[in-house]
């Protein structure tokens, strides 16, 4: 990717691109994900994924407003820009997380701690959501500014029919495009030139065209040598609405090697091979798919959190900060109070477990006891945020975890119950068994 974005030389930014920051809590919850067994071979991490989208969608903004004319009333021409922020988005966090994972484990084998890991993949990051993505920022925001003025060069070729390289802003200049602009190329807008060649086909590009009525002069391109465009960048956004080319190096090779086509089944896998399918990741019904499905997931997490508050606030259960004694609990003694109903609904993630927390609230002597469940057991204590976690636990005077079940609509729930110092339980998490 150096060698793409900066052939082999160093990045430098213009001023566009220096206040973009990728969310470190975002960065750290993705690290999590991937060491705790996330699939970043078959799957999309939505919330990574949400925040390049965040960015990308952020730089065409900007673009789009930079535009002498922006195209204000072409909503279609603005969904597609969206939607390929989207799939292109999605496809460099996929890069990201498997260029992460493979360096999860030893050459024998076996996990690494999680420090150890954290640190030998800061390269990988520092690079996709650093100098990698502030270069793609900084590109997308004049593809999109581009993409504008050639909408607007098209509605106007009967008045202004030629278009002029102008010269570059970049401290740097491009070496191939800066004969463009010193001759003063000047060519029809239908002419096959622009087909293969544009500002923008670079990264790093701050080339424009300037549209006009003066007189074309094709010879010029008797001296230039045909070079083509860069890898991502050989389409015109202005006429099919792709900020970037699905031949940019975070896509797939082909469909066999994308996440989405892999995750939709082996049928579907199969069939590539009597129908020849062909690569087109800006109409593919299977990434299109995963993608709709994680938006699905977040208005559901909206949901459930819209709900969450309400239980609280209207106080559906009535919450008494009382101590009960109840046989099946392995202290005798149940705190019912609302921090602890707090936890116990912020660990609910659909309505099910919404209401099967509820429902166990209601009816603790349900519970049936099977083990306890150390303070730490299951976590990485090399995690700075588990250990930190851990301690916050201690300071509140947690001592272990007591685990039990209870049954709910035909199925089996695991509750966890916090063991205070003091001699009692308090509810805390709740998950389908």
């Amino acid at each position: 990717m150096d060698n793409l974005y900066y052939e082999g030389g160093h990045p430098g930014f213009s001023n566009i691109a220096e206040g973009i920051r990728f969310s470190p809590d975002v960065l750290a919850t993705f690290l999590r994900k991937i060491y705790h067994g996330f699939d970043t071979s078959n799957d999309i991490e939505p919330t990574a994924w949400r925040e390049a989208l965040r960015l990308m969608n952020e730089a065409t903004v900007e673009g789009l407003s930079r535009a002498e004319v922006p195209p204000t009333h072409e909503e279609e021409f603005y969904r597609e820009l969206r939607h390929s922020n989207e799939v292109f988005a999605a496809f460099k966090v996929h890069s990201m997380g498997e260029k992460m994972a493979a360096k999860l484990t030893t050459p024998d084998g076996k996990l690494k701690p999680f420090r150890q890991w954290a640190e030998e993949v800061q390269g990988i990051s520092s690079h996709y959501v650093g100098s990698w993505l502030r270069t793609e920022y900084d590109t997308a925001i004049i593809r999109a500014h581009t993409a504008a003025d050639w909408r607007r060069f098209e509605r106007d070729k009967d008045i202004m029919p030629n278009l002029r390289w102008m010269p570059t802003t970049s401290p740097e200049p491009d070496s191939v495009h800066r004969f463009y602009w010193q001759k003063k190329l000047t060519l029809p807008i239908d002419h096959p030139f622009w087909k293969r060649h544009r500002p923008g086909d670079r990264w790093n590009c701050k080339c424009m065209l300037e549209q006009t009525d003066e007189p074309a002069n094709p010879e010029v391109l008797d001296d230039i040598e045909d070079t083509p465009a860069q890898k991502g960048l050989e389409n015109n956004p202005g006429k099919d609405g792709h900020t970037f080319n699905d031949t940019h190096p975070y896509f797939p090779k082909n469909c066999a090697q994308c996440p989405a086509y892999r995750k939709s089944g082996i049928k579907n896998r199969l069939l590539t091979l009597f129908e020849n399918r062909k690569k087109d990741c800006y109409n593919c019904p299977f990434i299109d798919g995963c993608l709709h499905r994680h938006e699905e997931i977040a208005k559901q997490r909206a949901e459930v959190d819209k709900e969450r508050k309400r239980i609280l606030a209207d106080n559906v259960v009535t919450v008494s900060s009382e101590h009960h004694k109840l046989a099946n609990i392995k202290t005798g003694d149940l705190l019912l109070s609302k921090k602890p109903l707090s936890r116990l609904l912020a660990h609910c993630r659909s309505m099910e477990e919404l209401n099967a927390a509820l429902y166990i609230w209601q009816n603790p002597n349900k519970l049936k006891y099977k083990r306890e469940s150390h303070l730490g057991e299951g976590k990485d204590l090399t995690d700075d945020k588990a250990r930190k976690n851990i301690q916050a636990k201690i300071e509140r005077g947690i001592v272990a975890y007591q685990e039990y079940t209870f049954k709910y609509n035909g199925t089996t729930w695991l509750v966890k119950l916090e063991e205070h110092k003091g001699g009692f339980e308090q509810p805390y998490f709740i998950r389908e068994k």
